[in-house]
């Protein structure tokens, strides 16, 4: 029983100095926004086309994109990005509101056609 102790006890070992090492990489990494995932935060009303609820140029963009309806759904937006270190941009009144409101670094575009720009 000892023998299975001692190896299951260096697996766990060897799995935190994993674990701590791959935790490392992830904070080295998130400190260069070149490799920072990128989320917009646009207003559902700037990002309409006509009568489609999402404009069509939203489905080609590289970045998670989040359509707040109001106040309360664009901060828990911006908080979520943030929390998962994204860059966020926000587009629209709402969504600029929330940045300022929890205090995210968020970057203000030009409404949609500005967040699309970043995003390409």
């Amino acid at each position: 029983m000892t023998f299975i102790g001692t190896h299951i006890t260096a697996l766990l070992a060897a799995g935190v100095v994993a674990t701590g090492s791959l935790f490392a990489a992830g904070f080295a990494a998130g400190s260069d926004d070149q490799s920072r995932p990128t989320a917009l935060v646009i207003d559902a009303s700037l990002a309409r086309d006509g009568r489609d609820l999402v404009d069509p140029r939203l489905k080609n963009v590289d970045a998670e994109i989040r359509l707040p309806r109001n106040a309360t759904e664009a901060r828990t937006n911006v908080r979520y990005f943030d929390a998962l270190d994204y860059k966020v941009y926000v587009a629209g009144a709402d969504a600029t509101a929330a940045a300022e409101a929890t205090g995210v670094a968020a970057t203000v575009t030009a409404g949609l056609d500005g967040a699309l720009a970043v995003a390409r």
